[in-house]
């Protein structure tokens, strides 16, 4: 395999690949100068794409290039022709994944290297989580490093041999010529070696072959990537890891360097001060500079993370950070069924981020206050910049825009709302309006979650109407749009599902939500158990090479993890310790997989402190005219991880948590510990000191 793996390298390196980092601004990159071509692309026909239910598919639909989706009748025909299969995969919100679109694959002259030569393929990864899963870890495996759009070229029985991302189309037409002409005179290596490099992902994705010991959570390797000047992690580019933030929100280990991330995330440019909800991540290390992609999955994390934290911090300035991005859900991210859609582009009018930029003379003119322009870091110069390539190399140039960055807590809300309004004249970014199953859960907890941390019932009124969602729209598919649902259900749909209407069931004490929560978490097990703790993403591989896992946290926390803290919770709630066991060796299982503490396994560290501590018991015992559940409930979450609410009431509860508690003629909230209950406590601030003296 490495060998084959060289030969390649060699054969394209000579041909002068320049790998661009998928993490730059878009407009830092395309002004170097590499041979340009006019040729103009053919919008008259369509590709088989025009039959396809995903706004990114539609948009190469267009393209000269003879796409396929992923099916039966691209992989025959590449087996029939014996010819390579040239996959592209994407989403819509991909900056890169847009340039490349524009670069290449709308100009007959690239169309007429790869229509001979291969059948050319498709996917939008958030549609098929599984074949991105697996070929972004070939990726990983061939280029050292992975990220979008992800092409790979496949044997015809879809094997990598090798892959790549953004290239300018001169050197992309070579490689393409290249890699075929090596396909035919060497295809027997080709095959073998190929066929080496699948087992080797097959080992790695598929089989579990993890050790037998167990790690502690040992949080060196994780404070050595704590940039304790700027917040977060790393020392480049800056993603939020919301997981490991909610992690040291309960561990209490290091509040100095969360409070430092928490306000640097939300008064940097990764936050839109505008119009609320963040963008993906920055590209900087001083939070200053985002891919201004929207992510709903982004979103929703980060909300209930702030949410949480602005309680346990009694953080005013969180709550209204929560409430605004709420709003920009509510307003850009939700059709009329209540179906949270999937994400919002960085570019418009061909730039990345211009919806969302100001220069200093638009906001003099907008707003005319110079202490605004002083608090939120705007300056003539601007602190973005193109790349222009000069003889003496390449030179950052300031465009004269700005992203917002808060600098003091002053309050500037009618400045930000003319902003607004003027950007609402702007051209808008493309909207993903899919609605992808397990985002759609994960945003329907965070509005659960947040009308009782914030103590807003409207909340909750669309965090129940976008879980019907769930049972009339979505059923057991993968995503939905436009009334039609697609896809087989993964993992990562069951679990957040599970977790949604157990959020749900905390909130209103429902019976329906208890149940479903059940339902959800029982099909995940029947599914995709692996049967030694681990979870399959999928329920089989179909006719794909591998039928992945899921282990580490990716975009979005492990949904191995949350089915994990999902089960937990109900063997408390049903009396079923068996589910306890099962997350106890789903805990086992992916910290032994993951080695131990480390950014990517912080789901798992949650799910493993979640068994391993004293579990504490909040039962709640309420009375039918209680009007204020909120602050009952509120003050039951406190600074540490084996907690578990439970309102009483559900037929199907465990008769032992409801036995001479009910009927209540006045709101009643029990604290146990170890089987052990304390006096109950009649005010919500009693249950607070309570659970602080535990």
């Amino acid at each position: 395999m490495k060998k084959f793996v060289t030969i390649l390298i060699l054969l394209l390196v000579s041909s002068s690949v320049i790998m661009l980092g998928y993490s730059d601004t878009g407009k830092r990159i395309l002004n170097m100068s590499i041979s340009q071509h006019t040729t103009k692309s053919n919008k008259t026909k369509l590709n088989k794409l025009a039959d396809s239910n995903s706004p990114y598919l539609l948009k190469h639909s267009t393209n000269p290039i003879n796409w396929y989706e992923w099916g039966d009748e691209a992989l025959e025909k590449a087996k029939r022709e014996n010819k390579l299969i040239f996959l592209s995969i994407g989403y819509t919100a991909c900056h890169w994944c847009n340039e490349l679109e524009e670069e290449c694959f709308r100009h007959e002259d690239f169309a007429d290297v790869i229509n001979d030569r291969y059948i050319s393929i498709k996917v939008d990864r958030e549609q098929r989580p599984d074949i991105d899963a697996i070929y972004m870890e070939a990726a990983m495996v061939l280029q050292g490093h992975g990220g979008w759009p992800n092409n790979v070229f496949l044997t015809p029985n879809q094997n990598p041999i090798y892959a790549l991302g953004y290239q300018k189309r001169d050197v992309f037409k070579q490689i393409l010529v290249k890699v075929d002409e090596y396909w035919k005179k060497n295809r027997d290596e080709v095959i073998v070696n190929s066929g080496r490099i699948a087992e080797t992902l097959r080992k790695q994705m598929e089989t579990g072959n993890v050790g037998d010991a167990l790690f502690e959570l040992d949080m060196a390797q994780v404070r050595d990537t704590m940039d304790r000047k700027f917040g977060g992690f790393g020392s480049q580019n800056k993603f939020p890891h919301s997981s490991m933030l909610e992690f040291l929100l309960l561990e209490k280990s290091d509040d100095k360097f969360l409070q430092l991330t928490l306000d640097q995330m939300a008064d940097g440019g990764m936050y839109d001060h505008v119009g609320g909800g963040f963008h993906r991540y920055t590209v900087d290390p001083k939070w200053e500079i985002p891919h201004f992609e929207k992510m709903l999955y982004d979103n929703a994390v980060l909300i209930s993370l702030y949410a949480k934290a602005s309680i346990l911090f009694n953080n005013v300035g969180y709550v209204k950070l929560v409430k605004k991005s709420l709003e920009f859900i509510e307003r850009e991210l939700m059709n009329e069924d209540g179906g949270f859609l999937s994400s919002i582009d960085a570019d418009s009018d061909g730039e990345e981020g211009k919806y969302y930029l100001w220069s200093l003379d638009d906001v003099e003119r907008i707003v005319g206050d110079s202490n605004f322009i002083r608090d939120y870091g705007l300056s003539k110069e601007g602190n973005m910049f193109d790349i222009q390539v000069t003889e003496s190399g390449p030179v950052r140039v300031k465009t004269g825009t700005n992203t917002l960055r808060k600098i003091t807590e002053k309050n500037y809300e009618r400045s930000l709302e003319k902003l607004f309004e003027v950007r609402q004249t702007r051209t808008r970014p493309m909207l993903d309006d899919k609605v992808i199953a397990s985002w759609h859960s994960m945003m329907v907890s965070a509005f659960a979650r947040s009308s009782i941390w914030l103590n807003e019932p409207n909340y909750l009124k669309t965090a129940i109407k976008s879980s019907k969602f769930i049972l009339d729209k979505i059923a057991d598919n993968h995503w939905w749009r436009k009334g039609d649902g697609g896809g087989e259900g993964t993992l990562d749909d069951y679990a957040y599902a599970a977790m949604a209407f157990w959020d749900l069931f905390e909130v209103t004490g429902s019976e329906d939500y208890l149940q479903l929560s059940k339902k959800y978490a029982d099909i995940g097990e029947e599914y995709f158990s692996a049967g030694d703790g681990g979870y399959f993403l999928v329920r089989n591989n179909g006719k794909l090479i591998i039928r992945p896992r899921v282990v580490q946290d990716r975009s979005i926390p492990s949904s191995a993890a949350v089915l994990g803290r999902v089960n937990l919770r109900l063997s408390i709630a049903l009396n079923e310790p068996q589910r306890e066991e099962m997350a106890r060796k789903t805990a086992a299982y992916l910290l032994r997989a993951l080695n131990g503490a480390n950014i990517s396994s912080a789901e798992t560290m949650i799910l493993w402190r979640e068994l391993s501590q004293d579990r504490i018991e909040v039962v709640y015992a309420f009375a039918d005219d209680e009007t204020d559940r909120a602050s009952w409930l509120t003050s039951g979450l406190t600074r540490y991880f084996a907690v578990l609410r439970i309102p009483l009431g559900a037929d199907s509860l465990d008769p032992l948590l409801q036995q001479g508690r009910l009927p209540a003629s006045n709101t009643m909230a029990y604290v146990c510990k170890n089987k052990v209950c304390l006096t109950p406590s009649i005010t919500p601030n009693g249950l607070k000191t309570q659970l602080e003296n535990l």
